[in-house]
């Protein structure tokens, strides 16, 4: 009875023996492989051939349509009364004067900061655009005790600062350019600098810059800014090269 016993218990010790000594084949758990370098950000995501290159940031800007106004009048005795007894007033002499309101309390008075030129009320009769030189602008809101600067120009590269416009109570109208650059001793005199018009809105609210799609009557790439109303509308023309007169573009309007 031992004998078999024990060659049970020998021939068990060998096929344990003989199982250790096979290579475990099993896959792991989806244990990720790590890679590090360009071609493990390439193998995790592959880009496809035809993608497009992504933008530089900082440069694009979100946009905001300017569309043809239909009839559209200047209202004469509106215009008088929007200017009627302002709450703000440009007192002194350009690049040396001061911004006042009713009571003749000083809001602002020109510095080495700002030299002030203008000051503009806005539509809702809170705030004032301060016009300073080199196109530096403010925005005062005394009630909130509040400044704001709108950006000086937009990005890029050759481009000229903003010279702005109320056209709502809380958003501003920016007309801007690309500057044309010269080759040396190619610039006549009298030639205009501006190689393309930009416009541009900025929000006091949410502090967002935006551009203006030009409507499709415009067909320069230079076109010009008659008046700026504060009700949005904005009268345009543009010299037509082929016919070497100006045309008048009518009256626009700045969607808000």
């Amino acid at each position: 009875m031992k004998r078999p016993l024990l060659i049970a218990l020998i021939f068990g010790a060998l096929v344990a023996a003989i199982l250790f000594c096979i290579p475990d084949k099993s896959v792991p758990f989806d244990e990720p492989e790590t890679v590090s370098g360009s071609a493990g950000k390439e193998a995790q995501h592959p880009k496809p051939a035809n993608a497009p290159t992504p933008p530089t940031p900082g440069l694009l800007l979100p946009q905001v349509a300017m569309t043809a106004a239909i009839e559209y009048k200047i209202d004469p005795i509106a215009l008088n009364r929007e200017m009627e007894d302002p709450p703000f007033e440009f007192r002194g002499g350009a690049g040396t004067g001061r911004v006042i309101d009713l009571q003749g309390n000083v809001l602002l008075e020109s510095s080495a900061d700002i030299g002030i030129f203008g000051a503009v009320v806005s539509p809702d009769r809170k705030k004032v655009l301060v016009r300073g030189g080199d196109g530096k602008s403010l925005i005062l809101e005394p009630s909130k005790n509040q400044k704001i600067v709108p950006p000086f120009k937009p990005p890029g590269s050759n481009s000229f600062p903003f010279d702005w416009y109320w056209v709502s109570a809380n958003l501003l109208f920016g007309i801007s350019g690309v500057e044309r650059t010269f080759h040396e001793g190619s610039h006549m005199d009298g030639e205009s600098n501006i190689a393309q018009t930009k416009f541009y809105t900025f929000d006091l609210l949410t502090g967002q810059l935006f551009e203006v799609v030009m409507p499709r009557a415009v067909t320069q790439s230079v076109v010009k800014v008659v008046d700026v109303m504060s009700d949005g509308h904005i009268h345009l023309l543009q010299d037509d090269l082929d016919e070497g007169v100006r045309q008048d573009l009518g009256w626009f309007k700045i969607a808000e």
